[in-house]
């Protein structure tokens, strides 16, 4: 059971009495507090000079006698209660000394029992004590000093071991005074009786007000470790790593032990460095904390990521890595090998620069090891190399010691790590060869990336250690790694400072040809990861093949490397070192191959060609025809030769703008090699320039032969084009539309298809063929309504063929199509509406506004009247919504024959009418009224028709005089002859001077 703290009591006359307890594990220290009373002998007696002398301690159990003898003398209240409660005091340490030494207290008078009941019940050494507080309490509920009462009251309570009456008295005392001094160990009280009685949840809440009070207090730190517990027993895991947490703070702070050159705490020596009691809480709370991570390892991905989680959350920690090995081992213990090194793993990933960083990480690789993950272990040492090699971020920061202490492991992995994949490389590179492989181009991509990977781990153990014996056996393993690994440029510089930086070295002659096999490796497949270009690469080759042949003469491969060197030069385009190489390679003292050495000679009529001696290389050429038999494999590919020097030749006159030349050379080449594929080209180059040179007959000769003789050749594809352009400028217009009718049925959806057909009717329209033109135009208007310009024009015409042929009803079609696409350019705003197509769309409504006047005018007024003036009124409206609708178009030339036509309809209704039938029974009264009444109705129609034709003749007055201009005037001289029939009279003008 732990006890409450000392507490000091002032007694009378100036004596200090106090009595301690202490915890059982640890035993904090609190100050006493001073109570700021008087004294009874201030109080009471008359102050006394001090002698200075040392009192003589007082015997206590006298003491608080003496005091109980007084109490019934004194009469004061307030010294009464002064009394009492220094009887308390003193009866509560009394029984303190008593329950520490096991002596039996002698109870004053007032509160003495008798010796048989004594014997009788268990003793209870603080029943004196706890009357005295409790009669107090009684006595003077709101005193100040009550607090201190409670607590010795809670205090003697506990020590007695009747722990509710103290959990009610230390209640009672955070009531009365919530901010008593006593709250830390108040609230510990508290925690350790919610805590024994299993109420975690409040236990939870007293330790955590423990808390509160601050790290000063000596219950800080054990209450941080109860109030893990209280979490942990509370299923509140997350809750107790925070409180176990706090904890270590206190016993471990982060500013002392730091490590030298690197400023951070060495954590496990702080432990170490702590006593036992100390070291023993601190170990055990790492204990329960790595259990508490690794319950949480179901809600992680790694093991590892309950601490990284836990510690993002309160902050870092120096001492992470302790919890980190501590969780680690206990994974180890439980044989979890692959948990216990990922949880290594999680602290060096999270904490890489840190100091102990490499030890777990070396830890993690060693239980792979333990627990035989022979997968594993490679990438964690490839993981260490590295973070912790030369090429690494944290070499450069360590001292000289730090370094010594991580090299041999570096020496030992980074040879494994190399080994391991150079093997690997070779593996995959046998597979393939033996077909053993799915997907080759993956092994070889897989291969490369092994081989690449030992080639870093070759140059990082070169330059980690520079002295090492195994260095020239790793530098022939470095150069080989990278050419494996298609990383040519790096190989070639390895080997050739190899070969001839150390020429005393066995394999001396197989490093400088593997250099030169490289080179020819980025000849063929490019120079990848290289800052040189391709020719800059074959002048590095040429030099690294001269140091062979120098330095390596007598070996076998020299001959071939100078036959390399002569193509080489060849590529290179320097053509005079070529025919120089050839011509050393013919004289070469040992016999070569026939191949080679027409390999040579060809070297030379190259060179010739390709410096533009075109005439020498024609000759060269003829004369390696001459001597090659008709089977030999190569007659082809010379007579290619041969009509490429002359074809060159054509084109040096085409560059001097000597085109008859060009001309000529071109068709020399039909005439020397005609079966040749560049006789292809020439004869089309032929024919373009004679059209360049209008030479039109000519070229459409050429062309139709080259269309019939080459009709799959992809340089037939534009022969129509040419054709088409010839024809025109020739003037050959049935040709050429026939040619674009041909285009238009290749491509009849595309753009090109729809222009041709389009200009191939224009041409049959032009040369009269009017059953084509009439066919290509329909076509075109049918199957292409846009773009609308177009389309109206092939419509337009369509109108006119038709009308030419008095094909009413087609021609009606059309006009019809022409409305139409006004219509819809006016109401899409996507289609361009333009003046041509409102003038044919007005035009064709004319048109179909006269066929209503027509129909209007044949309609006769006869008897019954009535009927036929229905009828002619119905036929008179369609009419005058035909002709409103030409005006709508708002187009002069059609506005001014539809004003004209509008007059007209009223002027042939008012005639109309006078000219009806009359019926036959009238007599002459009769008729003559009834022709009265008739004129009375036509009279309006003939003022309409008059206003209609006037406002038509005005247009005289604003410029438009046309043909219905004068006919509305002309109808006018009929309508209204006293104004518009007047004759102009003459009058001489005398000119004599008066």
């Amino acid at each position: 059971m732990k006890r409450f703290i000392q507490v000091s009591c002032c007694l009378v006359l100036g004596l200090s009495l106090s009595s301690c307890s202490m915890f059982e594990q640890p035993a904090p220290e609190i100050k006493p507090k001073k109570i700021p009373s008087q004294t009874l002998g201030e109080q009471y007696f008359k102050p006394q000079s001090l002698d200075n002398q040392l009192l003589k301690k007082p015997d206590l159990q006298q003491l608080r006698d003496e005091y109980a003898a007084l109490l019934p003398l004194v009469k004061e209240p307030e010294i009464k209660q002064i009394v009492r409660y220094r009887l308390a005091d003193l009866s509560g340490v009394l029984a303190e000394q008593a329950q520490e030494s096991g002596q039996v207290i002698v109870p004053s008078q007032q509160t003495q029992a008798s010796t048989e009941q004594k014997s009788k019940a268990p003793a209870k050494v603080f029943d004196s004590a706890i009357q005295q507080y409790q009669a107090l309490l009684a006595e003077h509920p709101t005193h100040d000093d009550n607090m201190q009462v409670l607590y010795q009251l809670a205090k003697a309570y506990e020590q007695q071991g009747e722990i509710e009456q103290s959990y009610s008295s230390l209640q009672q005392l955070l009531k009365a005074f919530p901010q008593n001094p006593y709250l830390a160990e108040v609230y510990f009280r508290l925690g350790e009786i919610e805590y024994n009685r299993g109420q975690f949840a409040a236990a939870i809440k007293a330790y955590q007000q423990v808390i509160v009070q601050g790290a000063q207090s000596a219950y800080y730190s054990t209450s941080a470790y109860m109030l893990g517990w209280s979490y942990f027993k509370n299923n509140q895991n997350s809750a107790a790593l925070g409180a176990f947490t706090l904890l270590l703070d206190d016993r471990l702070p982060s500013d002392i032990i730091a490590r030298p050159m690197l400023a951070q705490v060495d954590s496990q020596a702080q432990i170490d460095a702590l006593g036992l009691g100390q070291k023993r809480l601190v170990n055990d709370t790492l204990r329960i904390m790595s259990l508490l991570f690794s319950y949480q390892q179901s809600q992680f991905e790694s093991p590892a990521d309950s601490i990284e989680t836990h510690f993002a959350q309160v902050g870092s920690r120096h001492y992470e890595y302790v919890l980190y090995d501590q969780l680690a081992q206990l994974y180890l213990n439980q044989g979890r090998f692959k948990d216990s090194a990922k949880v290594y793993q999680g602290f060096s990933l999270v904490n890489p620069q840190h100091f102990q960083a490499p030890i777990l990480a070396v830890k993690e690789i060693d239980v792979y090891i333990l627990g035989k993950f022979p997968s594993e272990v490679l990438p964690a040492k490839q993981r260490f190399v590295e973070r912790y090699g030369m090429s690494g971020e944290y070499w450069p920061q360590w001292g000289v010691l730090q370094q010594e202490l991580v090299a041999p492991f570096l020496n030992q992995y980074l040879l494994e790590l190399a080994h391991y994949e150079h093997s690997r490389g070779q593996l995959l590179d046998k597979q393939v060869v033996d077909k053993q492989v799915v997907d080759k181009q993956i092994e070889n991509k897989q291969a490369a990336q092994a081989y690449l990977a030992a080639a870093l781990w070759y140059q990082e153990f070169i330059e980690t250690f520079p002295f090492d014996p195994q260095q020239a056996e790793v530098r022939f393993s470095l150069g080989e790694a990278y050419a494996s690994a298609g990383h040519k440029a790096q190989a070639i510089e390895v080997f050739e400072a190899y070969a001839y930086g150390n020429e005393a070295y066995a394999k001396a002659a197989e490093a400088a040809y593997a250099a030169i096999l490289a080179y020819r490796q980025i000849q063929l497949q490019g120079g990848a990861n290289s800052p040189f270009s391709q020719e800059q690469w074959l002048d590095l080759q040429l030099i690294s093949q001269d140091n062979f042949v120098t330095t390596f003469a007598t070996d076998d491969r020299a001959k071939d490397v100078l036959y390399i060197s002569m193509q080489q030069l060849f590529e290179l385009q320097r053509y005079p070192l070529a025919i120089e190489q050839a011509q050393r390679l013919l004289n070469w003292p040992l016999t070569i191959p026939l191949n080679e050495q027409n390999a040579a000679k060809l070297v030379i009529a190259h060179s010739q060609f390709a410096i533009e001696d075109y005439a020498a290389a024609e000759r060269s050429y003829q004369d390696l025809l001459v001597n090659l038999a008709l089977d030999d494999p190569r007659l082809s590919d010379l007579q290619e030769r041969l009509a490429a020097s002359i074809y060159k030749q054509a084109e040096l006159h085409v560059a001097q703008n000597y085109l008859p030349l060009a001309v000529s050379d071109f068709l020399r080449v039909l005439a020397k090699t005609p079966d040749t594929s560049i006789r292809i080209k020439a004869q089309y180059d032929a024919a373009t320039y004679l059209l360049e040179m209008q030479e039109w007959q000519q070229a459409i000769d050429l062309l139709e032969d080259f269309r019939q003789r080459f009709k799959q050749h992809v340089l037939s594809a534009d022969i129509g084009d040419k054709l088409i352009v010839a024809y025109q400028q020739n003037e050959s217009w049935q040709q050429a539309a026939s040619e674009l009718t041909a285009l238009w049925q290749k491509n009849p959806d595309s753009e090109e298809g729809r222009q041709a057909l389009y200009v191939a009717a224009q041409y049959y329209y032009k040369v009269g063929n009017s059953q084509q033109a009439l066919s290509s135009y329909r076509d075109y208007a049918h199957r292409y309504p846009l773009p609308l310009a177009e389309a109206n024009e092939a419509r337009f015409i369509l109108s006119e063929i038709y009308l030419k042929a008095q094909d009413d009803e087609k021609r009606r079609f059309w006009l019809n199509k022409l409305i139409e696409g006004d219509k819809q350019a006016l109401q899409d705003i996507t289609i361009e509406r333009s003046e041509r197509s409102r003038y044919l769309a007005a035009m064709s409504s004319l048109v179909f506004a006269q066929d209503r006047l027509v129909g209007f005018k044949n309609i006769q007024l006869s008897l019954p009247l009535k009927t036929s003036l229905a009828r002619k009124k119905q036929a008179l409206e369609q009419s005058l919504a035909a002709f409103n609708q030409v005006l709508d178009y708002k187009v002069e030339e059609f506005n001014t024959a539809a004003n004209f036509y509008l007059g007209d309809i009223y002027h042939q209704l008012a005639k109309d009418l006078m000219a009806s039938s009359k019926p036959k029974d009238l007599n002459a009264l009769e008729l003559e009224q009834y022709e009265l009444l008739l004129e009375e109705q036509a009279f309006p129609f003939e003022e309409q028709a008059i206003t209609l034709h006037e406002t038509n003749a005005k247009r005289a007055w604003q410029g438009t005089y046309d043909k219905w201009v004068q006919e509305s005037f002309n109808a006018l001289k009929t309508l209204m002859p006293a104004r518009y029939l007047k004759v102009e009279l003459s009058v001489e003008a005398a000119n004599d001077i008066y």
